[in-house]
This record gives structure tokens, C-alpha cells and sequence, in this order.
């Protein structure tokens, strides 16, 4: 922009100072008014800062609520859980204490020699066959079977 102002100075013919007066001032202009442009574009860039900011504040602020529901849950179904569990380790002390006091009665049982006496089994006398010669005849071995009867 520079070269503009100085060539289109140069095609003039002014001399001395009302030449160098008026380049300064088209310098000067042309200078402001770069310098609005880029106030104008820190402006913009500062309005998307903040923009962005907001959002990732707003993002940030979703995130831990979301944390915060989740953990919530995950706590609520571990108590649950802890519950019964709680309620399962209960019901089997319960149960091992009935099964110890029913041990103990059968111990005390057994003691005494409380339950029935066994009869004992008769010895029954089973005859055995003579010795095998390699030849049998039908008749020992029905003789043997009816007598076993």
C-alpha cells in the first residue's frame, strides 16, 4: 500500500514541502488505517476466545454432571449389592449353626449308643461244590442249585 501512495505522489508535481506534507499525511491515513483493521480483527478473535471459552466451560460443566450421575448409579447398585450379600452371608451363618447344633445332637446320640442295636446277620451255612474233575453231569449241578434253595 505503501507503493501506491509513493507512485501516485511521484506522478504529481508538487515540490518541497506541500509534497512531503501530503505524503506524510496519505502515510499516516493509510497506517490508521491498518491499525483499525487489525484492532478489528483482535476484536473478532477475542469475541471467538471467548466463545470457545464458553463452550468448553459449558463441555467441562456437562462432563462432571454426567461424572457425577454415573457415580451415583455405580454407587446405588454396589450398596445393593452389598445389601445382598450381606443378607446371603447372614442366611448361611444361620444355616451353619443349625447344621452344627444337629451335629452335636447326633455326636450325643452316637454316644449314648441311642440308635437301635443291629442285629447281627445269621451265618448261614452254603455247601460248596466238590472239586470239578473235568466232567460235571447235569445232575450234581442241579443237586447243588436245589440245595442252596
Amino acid at each position: 500500500m505503501l507503493k501506491e501512495v509513493t507512485g501516485n505522489v511521484e506522478g504529481m508535481e508538487t515540490r518541497g514541502r506541500a509534497r512531503k506534507a501530503s505524503l506524510s499525511r496519505d502515510i499516516l491515513s493509510a497506517l490508521e488505517d491498518r491499525v483499525v483493521t487489525v484492532e478489528d480483527s483482535v476484536g473478532d478473535i477475542n469475541e471467538r476466545i471467548d466463545d470457545v471459552d464458553d463452550r468448553i466451560h459449558y463441555g467441562l460443566q456437562y462432563m462432571q454432571e454426567q461424572l457425577k450421575v454415573y457415580v451415583s448409579d455405580n454407587v446405588e447398585q454396589l450398596t445393593g449389592r452389598d445389601d445382598a450379600i450381606e443378607a446371603m452371608v447372614a442366611t448361611l451363618k444361620g444355616e451353619i449353626t443349625e447344621l452344627k447344633v444337629e451335629l452335636t445332637n447326633y455326636k450325643a446320640t452316637l454316644g449314648n449308643g441311642g440308635l437301635a442295636p443291629v442285629t447281627p446277620k445269621p451265618n448261614i451255612d452254603v455247601p460248596k461244590p466238590k472239586e470239578f474233575n473235568r466232567t460235571r453231569s447235569a445232575r450234581d449241578v442241579d443237586n447243588f442249585l436245589w440245595g442252596i434253595e
